[in-house]
């Protein structure tokens, strides 16, 4: 055995042993209650700490792909923590793992009914007419055709690194082109998409990612902070859940191939999604650095939304960077707590 790879095995060591306890284990850290359920899909509320009250609470939508747990990354690198901590009461759809109920879900069934249910128990619980709507990845494309379809209960609208416009030059829109994909052959033989299928995908997004970060591991095996955000983020990343069946059929259709979902063309429970019908005020957050999500691709919105209050927010970061950041806490999140606050 070489020196190298010698001194690599005692580094793992040292390393793979520590065990995830408590709050980690479970993937959230800062306290919260489940206040609503519907099947898998639950709603989690996070009371406001501190003096100051907002008036308006936050409901997040993530990506189906993922946990929503990455919102609250780590203890003192968490966005609901930093927000709560502003005075604001978060829910968060939390969509659990769909199984077999969920194979012939369909969009509308997630963006009018859960994220719709989500909307209406926060108003509830709050005693409001309103929330601010805060959708990050794909989570923010499902709460986009909610807003433009159900606006009155929307006072607010977050698309943090959202996809809109899905004819971009990223990996991802040429590799869904209809020529390269068939999503419905995918689904027929599949059901719900299988974890496998997705990761894999994700991971020939940036394939010399899977083999840098070790390198990086390597070079920072002594920085307990650096150790402890690298297996946070592993247990994440490969921490994912099958995509319901027939949602993923009319999200790549409506998006990835026909871009129906920009052009205002995506029917969803018989009605055709308008962003243009979407007034409240919106805050497009730009990662630079976004090889998910290509700028481009979120930064469309803000020519299409009928608002007079849009702005864009554009972040030194990439996609998961928005959340997970050591610089998030005190360069990012204060900027969009600030105008959150002054909305509310």
């Amino acid at each position: 055995m070489s020196g190298f790879t010698q001194a690599f095995h005692e580094a793992a060591r040292r390393i793979v042993p520590i065990e995830l306890r408590g709050p980690e284990r479970a993937g959230w850290h800062t306290p919260h209650s489940v206040v609503a359920e519907r099947g898998p899909v639950r709603v989690l509320h996070f009371a406001p700490r501190g003096e100051v009250r907002r008036a308006t609470p936050i409901v997040f939508a993530y990506s189906l792909i993922n946990r929503a747990y990455i919102l609250d990354f780590l203890p003192g690198r968490s966005l609901v923590e930093h927000l709560t901590g502003q005075g604001f009461s978060c829910y968060v759809i939390d969509w659990g793992t769909p199984g077999l109920g969920e194979r012939f879900k369909t969009w509308g069934d997630y963006a009018l009914g859960h994220v719709g249910h989500a909307v209406r128990t926060a108003c509830e619980r709050e005693g409001v007419d309103g929330v601010h709507l805060y959708g990050y990845c794909m989570g923010g494309t499902l709460a986009l055709s909610y807003a433009a379809l159900r606006p009155a209960q929307v006072k607010t609208f977050v698309a943090m690194a959202t996809p809109v416009d899905f004819h971009d030059d990223g990996l991802l829109s040429r590799w869904t082109r209809p020529r390269f994909f068939d999503a419905g052959a995918v689904v027929d033989a599949f059901g719900n998409v299988p974890t496998w299928l997705m990761e894999s995908g994700f991971r020939f997004l940036a394939p010399m990612g899977n083999v840098s970060k070790w390198r990086d591991l390597w070079d920072n095996r002594e920085k307990a902070d650096f150790v402890a955000t690298f297996r946070a983020l592993e247990r994440w990343s490969s921490d994912n859940v099958p995509f319901p069946g027939e949602v993923y059929r009319q999200y790549i259709r409506d998006t990835y191939q026909t871009n129906a979902f920009v052009r205002g063309e995506m029917v969803v429970d018989g009605e055709r999604v308008n962003l243009g019908d979407l007034r409240a005020p919106v805050l497009a957050i730009l990662a630079q650095n976004d090889h998910i999500v290509p700028r481009a691709s979120a930064a469309a919105l803000l020519e299409i939304v009928g608002s007079d209050d849009k702005s864009a927010l554009e972040l030194p970061t990439g996609h998961i960077g928005l959340s997970t950041s050591s610089k998030a806490p005190r360069d990012f999140w204060p900027r969009i707590a600030d105008w959150l606050a002054a909305r509310s």
